[in-house]
């Protein structure tokens, strides 16, 4: 059994920024012999909540005030331990290469699909990939 997390603001669609920035994930499990995706959570995702850092006065004090760290490997490692721990594939519209390599090296599959583009179908899509 395998759990895929979708970066989404909406609950709907693809989210089309950073994925650890979207407001939260949608968590689904595949069972690859059976073929089978289920939905099972929605999880929010605290660094969603972060302003636009063209204001990094304002970031720093969310930052500050939810305890993550504000760049690079600790944010990621503090997303993956607090938000995904359990999740093998991460199914998003955007990410940094920071990021990408950080997931990928602590073995989650990072993939990327059209930004708008309706959860359940692109959940679909992961079957064919990660068989």
């Amino acid at each position: 059994m395998l759990k895929i997390a979708v970066a989404t603001n909406d609950g709907e669609t693809i989210f089309g920024g950073h994925f650890a920035h979207a407001k939260k994930f949608k968590i689904y499990a595949f069972d690859p012999e059976k073929g089978e995706v289920k939905y099972l959570e929605e999880r929010e995702n605290p660094l969603g909540k972060l302003p636009d850092y063209d204001n990094p006065h304002q970031a720093m004090e969310v930052m500050n005030e939810l305890n993550i760290p504000l760049h690079g490997i600790p944010k990621y490692n503090w997303l993956k331990e607090n938000v995904l721990p359990d999740v093998d594939v991460v199914l998003c519209g955007g990410a940094c290469q920071t990021s990408y390599q950080f997931f990928m090296s602590e073995g989650v599959v990072v993939l990327f699909d059209e930004p708008g583009r309706k959860v359940e179908e692109s959940v679909e899509t992961v079957k064919e990939v990660v068989k």
